[in-house]
């Protein structure tokens, strides 16, 4: 699983780690982020993931949020398949490209996200 997106999800999260820990920063010396605020960081998550092609960020999508918490995480099923039926309910679930990277990128703890999805699904890149 995943043999063909490794280094897209490795650099998602690196890219998203950097993001998270920019907006540490800036929020350190400047406090909460203000609308309108744009960190390079961000910019930098947000134009790699729209050079994807629209299944891989689905792909990225069903990874974080089969990592985000237990509500698609079924009671005896695999978590492969879990992953899967996720996948297959989401496709398509957003308008365009733009809308798909919007949903990932507003997901402030991304990072933490895709690995906790990793972690479940056993996978280890």
């Amino acid at each position: 699983m995943f043999t063909n997106e490794k280094d897209v999800i490795l650099e998602t999260i690196r890219l998203a780690s950097e993001r998270e820990q920019a907006r540490a920063d800036y929020e350190a010396v400047n406090g909460a982020k203000k609308w309108g605020v744009y960190l390079p960081e961000e910019k930098a998550l947000n134009d790699y993931l729209m050079t994807l092609e629209r299944d891989v960020v689905e792909t990225l999508e069903a990874l974080m949020l089969i990592g985000r918490d237990d509500e698609y995480r079924a009671e005896g099923v695999s978590p492969e398949q879990n992953y899967l039926n996720l996948k297959e309910k989401r496709y398509h679930h957003h308008p365009d490209q733009q809308a798909a990277v919007y949903y990932l990128t507003g997901k402030k703890p991304l990072a933490q996200f895709m690995e906790d999805g990793l972690s479940y699904l056993g996978i280890i890149l």
